[in-house]
């Protein structure tokens, strides 16, 4: 390892190994000389470059240290976290601290797990009180959080199950699935809200407790299971994305839904019958009331609305349209980004530093390390080698955002070798040079005399050339280019990554870059390109699904299109707000697109649903959209105020990208409460008419075949 710290270039001035026999009046002269003598620009480049002031004026220095790679991660960490520990341990006058890699994981680690406890607490008391507010029933309220903490329990043991210390089919914990208990808390506390008002229909219509309960839930389980069935195929979507952590949140959610739902259509409707059968053995039953009747206020203005939708839908859906233009022009703008600092609590002490290297330094640095891969004989590698070296070296080819020259290379270890600085000390070596001459005097590079220059220099400096070069004698060799970049600007990282490429004068892969800054920027790509597919792969999974199930068990194939098409306008809905509220399309928010597909069909079901059941008492279309809303829409208002309101709890995360996720997450249940009442309506009163016309066809088929008038 090695340290560049301010340090070194005032003891190259003052000619000194170390400071502790040093005055401070001998380092002031020297700062003094510094900044004034011609001949010291190098030690006072070096110290411009090191020193720098807060955005309050306050002095900062940098340090960094390079530590040496041991081949093992956990041995890394503790290195960092020892040299954390000593700059805490510092005394003053000077206030010191360190950043790495290891430092922002375990704040952000800390920071998430401790607040998801107290965001699922809050979440669990939110839902509780809804939850009273909506059913009015003690017993049942308890019944709710009882399977609400069934199934934290159960999705929590199932990824200690999958997890690497048993079957090893997901990782460990990560940042996306921390989130799956607030959001089952939200998505399973609507099983409940329907089940038990399904249930209550029943009883309000004279039907005995074990009745009741049975034809309830013959009549939500299938609503239930297509909306749940949907919600599970669009988080399995997340396997197909190149980022494990999002495999393994869509494993956990898929579960998580699933569990919900099992422990929902159990539990709850067990428990009601075990606690009603024992009141109804004593003739102390009393009838309950209607959740539909929860928000009176509510329910007249929907039943409203379902009126006057069943008379006039073409405002309505004018409007609809209008807006889902205007949003979808919005969506073409969204930004997508990925930040790692998004991930650290906001007034946290990784973040206060990150920005202190922003005001003082521009932007903290990191190394970038490019691997080349060729064949380093060629003429072609060892031209681009020295010219890529000389480009770091001049001001007006730098790439953009790189600080200083090329660190490590083998392009600089040659010229290290060959060339005659006339400083003491340097590596010159006059039969390197001359070989390297010899080498490189035709037109081609020799590659015998070339390898022979190798081979000599690999003798005089082993420990170096190990280092960045690897000579494979079957195959193309590897060879190693560092140095530094200032990280935390995207479209800097961008720019600097398109200069790179465009000094290196091969073949497209032959040349790879990395770094964290440049991974971030291939997170965003991924994320675009995977959640684009993803989109489009759940769409036309809860189609197909949808289409078949309801073209098998009930011959109207056209119920799946109703049920999902309005789903695509939520996704417009959201992304285009998404992008007026500057809100971006990342890691977190991508996520989104799984519960809009699985919320979103769960209200429209249920609307299909309870339209189906109203248009065969009453063969009247607008009627039965009226009637639909009047019974359904109370319920379907009450469930998405649940359910957004367990999401929203996410706002008051530490963590930007959770905040981010409440708001949309809040938005999404909004819109997809929207499309239901205004777009399934109208499309539901269609498709009765048709349902009409073919069974007056059929019946004045029959009579003719039979020989009467029509």
């Amino acid at each position: 390892g090695a340290v560049v710290a301010p340090t070194q270039p005032l003891a190259e001035v003052l000619r000194v190994e170390g400071f502790a026999d040093t005055t401070q009046a001998e380092i002031d002269a020297a700062l003094d000389r510094i900044g004034r003598e011609a001949t010291l620009a190098g030690p006072r480049e070096a110290l411009d470059s090191l020193t720098g002031t807060d955005a309050d004026g306050t002095p900062v220095a940098i340090a960094t240290v390079r530590l040496r790679d041991p081949g093992d991660m956990e041995t890394l960490v503790e290195a960092e976290l020892a040299i954390h520990e000593l700059t805490e341990a510092v005394a003053g006058p000077l206030a010191a601290r360190s950043v790495s890699e290891a430092t922002i994981d375990e704040e952000s680690d800390a920071a998430t797990g401790s607040t998801m406890l107290r965001l699922m607490g809050i979440a669990l008391l939110v839902i509780a009180a809804l939850s009273f507010l909506f059913m009015r029933s003690p017993s049942d309220l308890l019944l709710t959080l009882a399977g609400l903490l069934v199934t934290i329990v159960w999705i929590t043991g199932a990824q200690g199950w999958l997890g690497p210390n048993a079957l090893g089919w997901i990782g460990p914990p990560n940042i996306l699935t921390t989130m799956v208990p607030i959001m089952l808390i939200g998505l399973a506390v609507d099983y409940a809200i329907q089940t038990v008002a399904l249930y209550r229909e029943q009883r309000i219509a004279g039907e005995a407790v074990g009745r009741a309960v049975r034809r309830g839930l013959r009549t939500v389980t299938i609503p239930l299971a297509l909306a749940a069935g949907t919600t599970v195929v669009s988080f399995l979507t997340n396997l197909a994305s190149p980022i494990p952590a999002n495999g393994d949140f869509g494993i956990t959610a898929g579960l998580g839904v699933a569990f919900g739902l099992i422990a929902m259509l159990t539990l709850v409707p067990a428990g009601r019958a075990l606690i009603d059968q024992r009141r109804e053995a004593k003739g102390s039953l009393p009838t309950p009331r209607p959740i539909s009747n929860a928000l009176p206020a509510v329910g007249g203005a929907v039943e409203a609305l379902g009126r006057e939708l069943a008379r006039r839908p073409a405002p309505y859906l004018a409007a609809v349209a209008i807006v889902t233009v205007l949003l979808g022009i919005a969506a073409t703008r969204i930004d997508t980004s990925f930040d790692t600092r998004d991930f650290l609590p906001s007034g946290g002490d990784s973040t206060a530093d990150l920005e202190t290297l922003d005001a003082a330094f521009g932007g903290s640095t990191e190394a970038v390390n490019v691997l080349i891969e060729a064949e380093v004989t060629q003429a072609r590698t060892i031209l681009n080698l020295l010219d890529f070296t000389d480009a770091f070296q001049d001001d007006l080819r730098r790439p953009v955002g790189v600080e200083g020259d090329i660190e490590v290379s083998l392009g600089l270890l040659v010229l290290d070798w060959i060339t005659d600085s006339g400083a003491p000390g340097d590596k010159f070596d006059p039969e390197l040079e001359t070989l390297f001459e010899e080498a490189s005097a035709g037109v081609r590079v020799d590659p015998v005399l070339a390898q022979a220059f190798l081979d000599r220099l690999s003798e005089n400096d082993p420990e170096t050339v190990r280092r960045v070069l690897v000579d494979n004698p079957e195959g193309a060799d590897s060879l190693l280019i560092q140095f530094r970049a200032l990280g935390g600007d995207q479209q800097r990282t961008a720019a600097m990554l398109e200069d790179i490429n465009g000094l290196w004068f091969g073949a497209e892969d032959e040349f790879t870059a990395t770094s964290g800054a440049i991974i971030s920027l291939e997170i965003v790509d991924v994320i675009t390109e995977s959640q684009t597919e993803a989109i489009v792969t759940t769409i036309a999974a809860a189609l197909v699904i949808l289409t078949i199930f309801f073209w098998v068990t009930q011959g109207q194939p056209a119920l799946g299109v109703i049920a999902v098409g309005p789903i695509v306008l939520v996704l417009v809905w959201v992304l285009g707000t998404m992008a007026l509220l500057g809100i971006p399309y990342n890691v977190v928010t991508a996520l989104i697109t799984a519960l809009s597909i699985g919320i979103g069909v769960d209200y429209t079901i249920h609307v299909i649903h309870r339209y189906k059941e109203e248009f065969a008492h009453l063969r009247d279309p607008e009627a039965a959209a009226s009637r639909t809303l009047a019974t359904t829409g109370s319920a379907l208002i009450g469930s998405a105020l649940t359910t957004a309101l367990g999401f929203g709890v996410l706002i008051f995360s530490p963590l930007t990208p959770f905040q981010q996720f409440g708001v949309v997450t809040a938005l999404t249940i909004a819109y997809a409460l929207i499309a239901a009442v205004l777009v399934v309506p109208p499309a539901m009163i269609v498709w009765g008419a048709y349902q009409n016309l073919r069974l007056r066809h059929a019946v004045e088929r029959a009579r003719t075949e039979l020989g009467e008038e029509p």
